[in-house]
């Protein structure tokens, strides 16, 4: 009999990990106390249109981490993308090509050329830069060294870190950002493109990851969510599920944010308060008012536009359609506009009603067609994006290790956890890195009866 691994969560991070030790022939249960897959990349149907929970992109494309997973466990042509490369800049001086590369940005025409050369000056030794040297960083603000640029060039860094990082610059770690730069630079083998699945929807890649799991001796339970995860002498014996089912397992991964994991799932003093203390730190999020609008004609051929420039309350504009025509009916278009706010903000609905009123009339001031194509509009509040995958200070080593030390058959993975990126690249990169580890302990403390591995799988 093969001992199943059981992953609480059907989020990337805990599709990505099922996938990895599939791909190593272990037994794989999942339990996701929600009736989808995806976790926080869950799309829905709405009139029609295939809808995101929020805007989602692959970062990176084909090296990012999620596709990295896709290749390792054979399934890169499972899903096929669609690549995000048609993105601009809106000023008060028109539309601006948004550069692809380093030699782009001699040509990038929203700034003045004198302040494109102290760009690269700035761009140049991050792009070059060791991830070593990045992390030396962790603890700076961008701002730290962008607050001296003149306007234009500060609106270009806030269109980037909009479109990596979902939020605006002063959140973001400079030691983030630089890694960013550094994955993006093609002379170091990265990329600047982004990708989206063609066939609509981002949780496509969850659908992806569950079949390839179901299809190898995996198991994903759906409306299924674990009450307690049992310790005894600081080893894993078992979880309680919400039906107080009582399951013995010797190994245990939680896909969920770490901090929420460590004050629900566990009796009183199993976990040292002070290491809860700590990672209940990590628990802050950038909230974003996001709005989904409908359309019966085609207003840009681009798929994503930055209206740049304090005077916009709307920081991003996705033209969803433009990417993957699949979500939209056959006649109508889809785009999503957004903007960072505070958590107060929102918590608030008369604030998102007229912060959702003054995107409109800005939209409106960069396509004039937009009224008349509006057919309906779903305003949305977020509060889900994690800032401690940015946040100076509290970036790479700074958040919730993958292992409790000392506890046993124990394991942590997804954006919460020790990664590098943001949302759902980095849960696949905290996959890669936890899932040796997880093998490691599984052969170390399982008989060769439990063994699910073979020496040709384990060499495969």
């Amino acid at each position: 009999m093969v001992k199943p691994i059981y992953i609480i969560g059907a989020g990337i991070g805990g599709l990505c990990a099922g996938a990895l030790l599939a791909k190593n022939g272990y037994s794989v249960k999942i339990l996701e106390k929600h009736s989808k897959l995806g976790g926080r990349t869950a799309s829905m149907q709405f009139r029609n249109h295939i809808l995101d929970n929020g805007f989602h992109i692959m970062p990176f494309y084909k090296k990012s981490a999620i596709f990295s997973v896709l290749k390792q466990v054979g399934i890169e042509n499972k899903l096929k993308l669609a690549t995000v490369d048609k993105i601009a800049f809106f000023s008060d001086t028109g539309f601006h090509k948004y550069p692809k590369g380093m030699g782009d940005l001699l040509r990038l025409s929203l700034i003045p050329f004198s302040s494109r050369i102290s760009l690269l000056k700035i761009l140049l030794p991050m792009a070059f830069a060791s991830i070593k040297k990045t992390e030396s960083w962790d603890d700076l603000s961008l701002t730290e060294m962008t607050k001296n640029l003149d306007p234009k060039t500060n609106a270009f860094f806030e269109a980037v870190c909009m479109l990596a990082f979902a939020d605006t610059s002063e959140h973001i770690s400079l030691g983030e950002f630089a890694r960013t730069i550094i994955r993006a630079n093609q002379f170091k083998g990265g990329t600047s493109e982004f990708a989206y699945p063609v066939e609509g929807g981002y949780d496509s890649i969850s659908k992806v990851l569950a079949t390839f799991i179901q299809e190898n001796n995996g198991e994903i339970l759906l409306n299924k969510s674990v009450k307690k995860i049992l310790i005894e002498n600081s080893t894993v014996t078992g979880i309680i599920t919400s039906d107080d089912d009582t399951i013995h397992t010797d190994c245990v991964v939680v896909s969920y944010p770490a901090y929420a994991a460590l004050n629900e799932l566990f009796d009183k003093n199993t976990i040292d308060y002070n290491f809860i203390k700590k990672i209940n730190q990590l628990n802050k999020t950038t909230s974003v008012v996001e709005v989904h609008f409908a359309l019966n004609s085609k207003l840009d051929f681009r798929q994503v536009v930055f209206p740049v420039g304090d005077n916009y309350v709307t920081k991003g504009i996705f033209f969803i359609s433009n990417i993957s025509p699949s979500v939209s009916p056959l006649g109508e278009h889809l785009m999503i506009a957004g903007t960072p706010v505070s958590p107060t903000v929102a918590d608030d609905p008369h604030k998102i009603k007229e912060i959702v009123n003054d995107m409109k009339k800005e939209i409106s001031l960069i396509y004039p067609k937009f009224y008349a194509s509006l057919i309906w509009e779903r305003p949305m509040a977020w509060k889900l994006v994690e800032s401690v995958v940015k946040e100076p200070g509290m970036v790479w080593k700074s958040k919730m290790p993958h292992q409790i030390p000392g506890m046993k058959g124990l394991f942590f993975v997804g954006d919460s956890t020790i990664s590098y990126g943001i949302g759902t690249d980095s849960a696949a990169h905290s996959s890669i890195l936890c899932y040796p580890e997880i093998i490691k302990y599984v052969n170390k403390n399982r008989t060769p009866t439990f063994y699910a591995v073979s020496e040709g799988s384990r060499n495969a």
